[in-house]
This record gives structure tokens, sequence and C-alpha cells, in this order.
């Protein structure tokens, strides 16, 4: 009850539910809390004594804007229990031998014939969490790698890459050959190499660095005093490098491949990863990209962290994760900060949902594959005409085409 003494109440399909406000609280404030989308809801104020409902507007305003009304009614306006899927009520599961750290993840289990979805918060060792990745990146390289092949990973040390490398250490057991590669030029990078080189002393892996004289090679930049995010920040005023660092480890992993003879180039793309990049593409009117596995050109770029969560990724190791968040810079593009917050958004809201999301677009990605043309002018694979002036832009970036 609010200190104005008006009752709020959702009213669905499924029955009535009161909900509690705090004074100050603009009403979506209140619905916000409460987990009601605000979208859903149309507003009737009731007096005193009087039955009679009255059709409000007030998202914005204050409860106490209220205190002519006894109860607001928000009607959900659909038949649909709003609260089935809360996370109010849930089961605790843990390690045996609970240790210094356990990452928390909730999972949801839809029981179809009750009407019901069970919720489970489990919390999890660092063992559980390598197990769970070791587990999901065996199942990717088991179903889209040839026995005994090279695949050139792309690493960071950064979480995503250092849970990658473990599973994919397990994968080499089975005969398997990963070649872990580590690029350098751009400052986030550079701090990773300490971290990636002493995870592959760990698993006995060879790890090759690519110095940024070798990075200017591969994509075509000379070497003038300017550094690679310079050159973009130059003719890309505003936007993420991330997008031309994506790009560049797939250029260099790719040219890599071909000087060892493989067809294998692998990144750390983890689950909200790849269904950000999805929910752009959909949502920009173009079809799902193939995932876990992308034929691009001569190349299959593996995602095998495609079922991995970020959260159960920094879980397998968590005295490396502070570090790569702390070297992190702000990102300001729009697209990347709305596709992203979604995505964490839906998971946190409807746990296990982007992993369904992310099995139903692979399928439809499978159905009706995207192809990838080879750009002479650029220098690299594209789905689609690059216009004029964007290509423009990039060579005069590079100061000279990709080779």
């Amino acid at each position: 009850m609010t200190p104005c003494g008006t009752k709020i109440s959702i009213v669905t399909a499924h029955g009535r539910r009161e909900i509690k406000t705090f004074a100050g609280e603009r009403l979506v404030d209140t619905l916000r809390r409460n987990g009601v989308p605000w979208s859903a809801i149309s507003i009737y104020g009731i007096r005193e004594n009087d039955e009679k409902a009255e059709l409000l507007s007030g998202l914005g305003k204050t409860i106490e804007s209220f205190s002519e009304f006894s109860e607001l009614r928000l009607y959900f306006n659909r038949n649909v229990n709003p609260f089935l899927f809360s996370l109010d009520a849930f089961n605790e599961t843990g390690p045996e031998k609970p240790g210094e750290h356990e990452t928390e993840f909730f999972y949801q289990v839809m029981a179809n014939d009750d009407g019901v979805a069970h919720t489970t918060l489990a919390k999890l060792s660092p063992a559980d969490c390598l197990n769970i990745v070791a587990t999901r990146v065996k199942d990717v390289v088991t179903q889209h790698v040839e026995p005994g092949a090279i695949i050139v990973v792309g690493v960071s040390g950064g979480g995503d890459s250092n849970a990658m490398l473990y599973g994919l250490s397990k994968a080499a057991e089975a005969g398997l050959d990963i070649r872990p590669i580590i690029a350098k030029g751009i400052p986030d990078w550079d701090v990773g190499v300490p971290r990636a080189r002493e995870l592959c002393e760990k698993y006995g892996l060879e790890l090759t660095v690519l110095e940024e004289t070798e990075m200017r090679e591969l994509m075509g930049v000379p070497v003038d005093g300017l550094s690679l995010v310079e050159r973009f920040e130059r003719e890309f005023v505003g936007d993420d490098f991330e997008f031309l660092g994506t790009l560049m480890i797939r250029v260099a992993l790719s040219k890599f491949a071909d000087r060892i003879g493989t067809k294998y180039i692998c990144t750390g793309l983890n689950l909200e990863d790849v269904v950000c990049e999805q929910m752009f593409r959909i949502s920009s009117g173009m079809k799902p990209a193939a995932i876990p596995a992308r034929v691009i050109g001569d190349k299959t770029l593996l995602m095998p962290l495609w079922m991995c969560p970020k959260r159960i990724i920094d879980g397998c190791f968590p005295r490396f994760s502070i570090a790569n968040y702390e070297a992190r810079y702000p990102c300001f593009s729009l697209g990347r900060n709305l596709y992203y917050s979604v995505v964490y958004n839906l998971q946190s809201t409807f746990p296990n949902y982007i992993e369904t999301m992310a099995k139903g677009l692979s399928k439809l990605a499978e159905a009706d594959p995207v192809e990838y043309k080879f750009d002479v002018g650029l220098g690299v694979h594209v789905e689609r005409f690059v216009p004029m002036p964007l290509r423009r832009q990039f060579i005069s970036m590079l100061g000279s085409t990709i080779r």
C-alpha cells in the first residue's frame, strides 16, 4: 500500500495481483520493478465506494498523483499470465564442495503439461563452468571439424578466448591440432598477451603473437605514425572500432590459415554475441548468418562458444575476468548498445530463451545460407556490394586495399 492509500492491482485473465509501490515512484517505475511491461497495460482508476472504472493516463506520474482513487487497476491486454516466468520463486542448487567463488545462473524448465515454468538458481564452481564450456565446445568441433584437422584460433587473453582454449585443449586430446594466435596493435589486444601466453603454456599450446607490423602487412596498412585505432577514428568518427577489429582478426586468421594449409579458423563469439549479431541482421532485413560454423570463401569460421553464456564463461577463470573488464573502452555505437541491451534483458527476464532463439536462427541459416563473394577492390569476402562512399572511406582509412 502506498502512503496515499491507493492500491495498485494487475488484472489478468488469470486473476488479480496487488503489487507493492514506494513513495515518490512513478507508475512506470513501479511496473518495471515488478516485471510488468508498460506497453501491455491499460490504467483504470476506482474511487472510494464506486465500482465505476475511469480510464486514465499517467505512466509518468508519481503514485501520489492518484490519491483521489482508492485503487488503480492495471488491465493486462492479453489473456496470458505475465507472471508465469517470474523469478519470484526458485530453487537453489550448488556444488558439493562450495569454494571461494561461485557463478550464479538461472535455468528455467517448461513443464507444458502442467503449464508451469520451474526455475532454478544454479551456483556453479569454476570446475562446473569449465565442464559446461568443454562439453559445448566439443559438440561443435565434433559436428563441424574433420578428425585430425588444424584449427587456427584467435585469442585475446580475455574471458571468452581463455575458456575457449580450455575447451579446445580437451578437443585436442581427440586428435585436433590447435594453433592459437593473438594479434597486437590495439591497446586492448596488447594487454591480453601475457594472459593468453600463460594459458597456452598451461595447456601445452604454442601461442603465435602477430606483432603490429605483421597485422599492418596483412591488412595492407602503411607504417606512418598513426595507430590502427587513430586511422579508424579519423575516417569513421563516432563509430566503434570493434567492427573493424572483428574484420581484422578474421583476415589475420585466414591469412595464417593459408600459410599452414587449413580451412578452419575459430573465434570466441559467445551466446550473447551471436544472438546480438543475428538480431541486428534480421532487424536490418538480412537473413540469419550461419552459426556455429560459417563458410566464408574457402574458410570455415567456427564459433564453438555459441551456446555458452558470458556469465558462465567468466566463471571459468574468475581471476582473469576483472583484468579484462578494466581494460575495456566505452562503446558509443547506438546499435551495438541497443542489441546487447535487448539480449541481456531477454536473458535476465526469460532464462534460457535466447538459447532457443539461437538454435532456431541456426536452423534458418542452414536452410537458406548466406553466400559470400570475394570483393577484389577490398580484398575480403562480402555478402553484398559495398556502396562507393563507404568503400572509399574504408580504403582511405587503410591507405591501401587489403591484400
